[in-house]
């Protein structure tokens, strides 16, 4: 799929006044400023976050008035029941509250749905046997917004609800009787995108607060867990979820909490471990649980304090996440089997629904669909009746809002721009798949569908080095809304190119320009070999890497994109 490259501007004004203030070069000021960051003191803080660096947690709308809640509940001794998402995101949500209570002395249980069986967030049957088990006072995390029959249920039958949550709010709030979601908050402010387990530690911190708890090492020692949701949702990685990550990857390498240490092991991951481990190996592994089983095997892992247990729930999870992807395979050749020429043509937005489709797994392949066509996707498993939907979307496309005009049909629904989810009666498919083709076709344009590649600065060979790769190390981690940067290097020779790897995959290459050489790589390209000339000029679009072979490191370009090279202007 052709790249539309589109280089960003920078002032060159800021870039100057960035440079000399920071001492760092005039490329990554440009960077720093394409994110927003044009004082000095923003850019300290983004460089070395400091939990002091978060904001105050009752400034979250409901804060105060949900931690009084508990703390009543605490004095009459009433059972709390925490009731979590099954996504890694409300597991670990989950982990948090129930270790916050548990410090308190507050008597506690949690209960987390089974994707198939209960669906996503409450529901009355079990809103009912909670009440009938004598629980008096629920804490949702990382769901609840959207269940106002549900909350209402729970009032008649004398079993009060704490809302936390993230997702975006819906026209109709819950009577909770408190709220607790940073999207209530007016203004824009720091804590507007913190995942549900960034909601529940700062809750978790207010509520220590309240009760008059300073424990600050307790405190950090949950940060490995609000990481670990703030990570895996993939929500926007700046401001306060870029403090948790970094701080939470801190102490995730400690090695601290039994479960996750053992999911290190059964994943055979490195000594140090990285966010693209957590992205690619920790988050798939704990979410297997929930997608094939139940999460509440990942929320036991999570809060055991048994090394023996820990070992076995995460083989487990390394054995589930196997077949997991097996599952995913079989349904990805069965959607991508759909679609053609005609029907991209036809749709802006894909979707399909399949019979047995495992609803804990086209999650995923509709992630698939969407890097593949660059459009938003929507699969639906169906079974026994029920279509269990879950939507995947592109930049500048919010398919909450789409999903939304289609709410009338769905027996639950909820998400937000990114991603979303439903449950709907299979009768409703066909209704749906008219109504929300026709609304994506009105409401996505051509140029939503184009794919761009932005580039955040212009390099020449003679600038880039290992101290450059080395400055922009501190921009790490990368994840949604802070990317790695992504360069442009003009008029390049190739001197040699290759394919390596398993059956010819990759591209590998030697670029030069004014006698300077660099190693390149390019995964998943080794098509270019043949479609690139030795007599030809080309740009580059790339990531700067280090890259460590025999005991000398050097600079390589992880290619993004190539084009002939553009007439100089």
């Amino acid at each position: 799929m052709k790249l539309t490259w589109q280089l960003a501007q920078a002032d060159p004004a800021q870039v100057e006044f960035l440079v000399k203030v920071l001492r760092v070069s005039p490329c990554l000021a440009k960077v720093l400023i394409n994110r927003g960051l044009t004082d000095p003191k923003q850019v300290a803080e983004f460089f070395a976050p400091t939990i002091n660096n978060l904001r105050d947690p009752k400034e979250i709308p409901g804060l105060i008035k949900a931690a009084e809640r508990v703390l009543l509940a605490k004095q009459q001794g009433e059972r709390v029941v925490v009731f979590g998402d099954y996504d890694v995101d409300g597991v670990s949500a989950t982990a948090i509250m129930i270790e916050t209570l548990k410090l308190l002395g507050i008597k506690t249980s949690y209960h987390i749905p089974h994707r198939h069986k209960e669906g996503y967030g409450l529901s009355i049957p079990v809103i009912e046997q909670l009440a009938a088990s004598g629980a008096k006072l629920i804490i949702t995390v990382d769901c609840g917004i959207a269940n106002y029959a549900e909350i209402k249920r729970a009032a008649d039958l004398g079993l009060e609800v704490i809302v936390t949550d993230h997702h975006n709010l819906p026209a109709k709030l819950p009577k909770a009787v408190a709220i607790v979601n940073p999207k209530m908050i007016e203004a824009d402010h720091p804590s507007k995108e913190l995942a549900g387990a960034g909601v529940a530690f700062k809750f978790a911190w207010g509520l220590l607060r309240l009760a008059g708890i300073k424990d600050s090492k307790f405190l950090i020692s949950l940060l490995d867990l609000a990481a670990l949701g703030t990570l895996a949702d993939v929500v926007p990685l700046h401001l306060e979820n870029r403090i948790i990550a970094v701080l939470g990857m801190r102490v995730i390498n400690e090695r601290t909490r039994l479960g996750i240490k053992a999911l290190v092991q059964a994943a055979s991951l490195p000594e140090q471990i990285t966010v693209n481990n957590v992205y690619f190996s920790l988050a798939p592994r704990l979410n297997a649980a929930g997608r094939l089983e139940h999460a509440k095997l990942a929320a036991e892992l999570l809060l055991t304090n048994d090394s023996v247990r820990a070992s076995e729930l995460a083989s487990f999870l390394q054995q589930t996440n196997v077949k997991r992807q097996e599952i995913g395979d079989e349904i990805r050749a069965e959607v991508f089997a759909q679609i053609n020429d005609q029907y991209l043509t036809n749709n802006r937005l894909v979707l399909l629904a399949g019979a047995g489709w495992h609803p804990g797994v086209i999650g995923i392949t509709a992630s698939k669909v969407v890097d593949e066509y660059f459009r938003p996707a929507v699969l639906v498993g169906v079974a026994d009746g029920v279509g269990r939907g879950s939507a995947r979307s592109v930049a500048g496309v919010n398919i909450f809002e789409l999903l939304k005009s289609c709410a009338d049909l769905f027996t639950h629904f909820g998400g937000h721009s990114g991603a979303a989810g439903f449950s709907i009666l299979e009768d409703n498919l066909p209704e749906l798949t008219v109504r929300l083709r026709e609304t994506a076709n009105q409401n996505i344009s051509a140029y939503d569908l184009a794919p761009k590649l932005v580039l955040e600065a212009e390099i020449s060979l003679v600038e880039l080095s290992l101290s450059l790769v080395q400055q922009f190390a501190q921009l790490e981690p990368y994840g949604q809304g802070n990317s790695q940067p992504v360069f442009l290097s003009r008029n390049l020779k190739i001197l040699d190119m290759k394919k390596v790897g398993k059956d010819g995959r990759h591209f590998k290459a030697k670029f030069c320009a004014n006698d300077i050489i660099l190693d390149t790589i390019a995964f998943s390209k080794g098509s270019w070999v043949d479609e690139l000339s030795y007599d030809q000029t080309y740009d580059l679009a790339y990531r700067l890497e280090a890259n460590e072979w025999n005991g000398f490191v050097n600079v390589q370009l992880s290619l993004v994109d190539i084009r002939e090279a553009e007439p100089t202007r």
